[in-house]
């Protein structure tokens, strides 16, 4: 069971990795409420202003602002407003953040500040957490790369260099996705393939593409796709299930995305 504070409710659990929702505190009191983190968890502040403390030190927490907090970790904030506040959350399974701290060779698992202002860098860990928080089931994939993001921050971490043999395995990999692109693909099958744990072959792979594994099946799904409506007459929906996808509206969508043509259209210019 996920949950946000030692004594409060349960968030829904979106996979066994993780928990997400929304966390309110609706308070005029000026004082600070002092409360206690259950385990793992990364909130962003949706609305509301508020003085808040962790672990790591004092901030004012706005609108965009990142909390981080770990498990056992004692937290309290006072509403510089009547309004309160309203968080979007996550919550990660303790397991998943050992794991991906280990793969980054931290001595431990915990995060290395409780909060940060809202910036450029801090955007795609707030999308993330907003997305997931509204319901959006985030893949494995992108659980591990939150958890990475999170923990990076604070500390100085540096680019991975693939080893020779790392390179020779995940060339490997990428030609196995390159052939079985239909095919589920699933991180698990694909780290054991390359004889890495998932962490670090994600980082692998995207140090070697630019992309991470996931991107680069889909790109490898559509350029098959785009291909087969150049040179076929089989249906859209056929191509579309053939090549790897479930869903046709989100066929189109991403396809359009990637070439700037709905499929239909790609098709009339072949």
């Amino acid at each position: 069971m996920f949950r946000v504070e030692s004594h409060g409710p349960a968030l829904p659990a979106r996979s066994p990795l993780y928990g997400a929702g929304e966390a309110r505190c609706a308070t005029d009191a000026r004082a600070p409420i002092g409360k206690c983190y259950a385990g793992p968890v990364i909130g962003v502040v949706v609305a509301g202003t508020f003085d808040y403390a962790g672990r790591h030190g004092r901030a004012q927490a706005k609108p965009g602002a990142i909390l981080l907090g770990n498990a056992g970790e004692a937290f309290d904030c006072r509403h510089l407003d009547a309004a309160g506040n309203r968080r979007a959350v996550i919550a990660l399974h303790p397991d998943l953040l050992a794991e991906v701290a280990n793969d980054c060779g931290l001595d431990d698992a915990d995060f290395a500040i409780s909060a940060l202002a809202p910036s450029r860098e801090t955007a795609p860990l707030y999308g993330a957490v907003r997305r997931a928080a509204g319901g959006l089931r985030l893949g494995e994939e992108e659980v591990i790369d939150l958890a990475a993001r999170a923990l990076a921050l604070g500390r100085d971490t540096r680019p991975v260099a693939p080893t020779g043999t790392e390179r020779r395995r995940i060339r490997e990999v990428i030609r196995h996705l390159d052939e079985a692109y239909a095919e589920p693909c699933e991180l698990d099958s694909l780290a054991a393939m390359g004889q890495v744990s998932r962490f670090h072959f994600i980082r692998l792979f995207r140090a070697m593409t630019g992309e991470s594994p996931r991107q680069y099946l889909i790109g490898a799904r559509l350029r098959a796709a785009a291909d087969r409506l150049t040179d076929t007459a089989e249906p859209v929906t056929g191509i579309a299930f053939d090549v790897g996808f479930n869903d046709i509206s989100h066929f189109n969508a991403t396809f359009r995305r990637a070439f700037g043509l709905s499929p239909t259209a790609w098709r009339k210019t072949a």
